[in-house]
């Protein structure tokens, strides 16, 4: 009798979602034990090569043979470690690649409720289980969506009518990723070509709401420094003729947006138009812990100041000591980073040029500050392509639900575009287990399970559907 080979067969949809199902349990504690990795890029507790190999393994186990760590060279800078796997089922399947970080933001332990690197779960008031924790949504979720759509499909069969390719990399949060700079440069390289790009780093609108991110913001970054003084001197015997620093960086800052609206002052800038989803303001208020007494500020509605407008913020500070160790002394250097989100449209180099002039011209009483690029991404538009009814189709049968939100996110994933750019032909997939509540980069980061299954069925389905029905013969 002729036996079909396993790389024939596709799972029923049915048999598909109990495997997931009876996945969950394991890709929670799976999660967990992530979560206790301190992946911060500039404090790793274990190192992030360690990391790493704990991925790998956990790919290697789940069929993908050729899962290693790696590091890219680009110039003279070397990538943080990443996962890559590339399985080759046969050349005439189609190719997809899935992508997450595992890099994560650092915590202040004193804002939380619990500790950031100690895994903890509690049921929520829609009676739904979430894992808090620094990384557990951003993105070590992502990592897990993966894992478990590959482990829901693989089973014990060994091999699939597919090609998958496998990127979850170090340095997304860094805002400097070696990888997106090498691959600007280098699309033709194999590693990174595919018919089509899973990048589970995005989110539901709301929970249990199914989403496809459309857009995404860009970002540039500058820190930007002001020296008046050789060294601090005495403020009651010296202060009054000399300018301090950070009273004129104060000043500078200031100009960056519009005193009356709000909106973000630099000439030059682009909005986007698209036809977000409404974002209901008493939703943002909550999500975002905005106090009753706080206006909100910008032009227009808040789904585009969130996700077609800049918008400026000050993310760091040197020059000035804690208030507890404030001291009458005149600040003689003062430095501020300055983080810049971008319109999807918008060309970060010359909104750059644009946050440089603009500082320069307004630093007073003929300062010269001096302004540093420290990070560049841009944003992303998404277009349809040959396998959108498939993505569509499979978030919805995930969800049993009867449409998908097309949404954007304020937040930038630099990486994408140069995704994009190495495979233009190809559809490029933003999701995850992202939701608002999850409170990404924010005190009291967590993951909700239900997000969780959902989403690692979606992908699951979607590979489903992307099968090859070419028979291939087993060797």
């Amino acid at each position: 009798m002729r036996h079909e080979s396993p790389m024939t067969m596709v799972l029923p949809e049915q048999q598909v979602r109990d495997r997931v199902h009876r996945l969950v349990p394991e890709l929670w504690h799976a999660l967990g034990d992530l979560v206790r990795h301190r992946s911060v890029a500039t404090t790793p507790d274990p190192p992030l090569a360690v990391t790493a190999e704990a991925i790998a393994e956990m790919f290697r186990a789940a069929g993908l043979s050729t899962a290693t760590v790696e590091t890219i060279t680009h110039g003279t800078r070397k990538s943080a470690p990443m996962v890559l796997a590339d399985e080759v089922a046969h050349a005439g399947v189609t190719t997809v690649l899935l992508y997450a970080h595992y890099d994560v933001q650092p915590a202040d332990e004193s804002k939380w409720t619990t500790k950031p690197f100690e895994p903890t779960e509690r049921m929520d008031e829609n009676h739904d289980m979430r894992l808090y924790g620094r990384g557990a949504a951003d993105n070590k979720s992502g990592v897990m969506m993966h894992l478990g759509a590959i482990k829901a499909l693989y089973g014990d069969r060994g091999a699939l009518p597919l090609n998958i390719k496998l990127v979850i990399e170090g340095e997304e949060e860094s805002g400097t990723s070696v990888l997106e700079s090498y691959l600007a440069d280098n699309p033709d390289d194999p590693r990174f070509k595919a018919d089509l790009v899973i990048v589970a780093d995005a989110g539901n609108i709301e929970r249990g709401a199914p989403t496809l991110t459309e857009t995404l913001r860009g970002i540039v970054a500058a820190d930007v420094t002001v020296e008046t003084m050789a060294g601090k001197v005495h403020s009651g015997t010296y202060g009054g003729p000399v300018p301090d620093a950070f009273m004129a960086l104060v000043q500078i800052l200031a100009t960056l947006q519009d005193r009356k609206t709000g909106d973000v002052a630099i000439e030059g800038l682009t909005q986007y138009e698209h036809a977000w989803p409404t974002v209901p303001e008493a939703d943002y208020r909550r999500d975002a812990g905005v106090l009753p007494m706080t206006s909100l500020i910008g032009s227009g509605t808040i789904a585009k100041l969130l996700y077609g407008k800049p918008s400026v913020t000050v993310t760091g500070l040197n020059g000035l000591p804690l208030v507890s160790g404030a001291a009458n002394v005149l600040c003689a250097k003062a430095r501020a980073r300055v983080s810049l989100r971008l319109a999807p449209n918008q060309d970060p180099d010359e909104a750059y040029a644009a946050m440089a002039a603009h500082i320069m011209a307004a630093a007073p009483w003929g300062l010269k500050p001096v302004v540093k690029q420290i990070a560049s991404g841009a944003g992303f538009i998404a277009s349809a392509g040959e396998h959108q009814q498939q993505i569509e189709r499979a978030l919805m049968e995930a969800y049993h639900a009867s449409s998908v939100a097309r949404a954007g996110q304020g937040g930038s994933i630099p990486l994408v575009n140069a995704l994009r750019a190495a495979n233009p032909e190809a559809d490029v997939v933003l999701w995850g287990c992202e939701e608002p509540s999850s409170h990404a980069h924010g005190a009291d980061e967590s993951v909700s399970q239900s997000e969780l299954e959902h989403m690692t069925l979606a992908e699951a389905l979607l590979l489903r559907s992307v099968m090859s029905p070419i028979p291939i013969q087993a060797s």
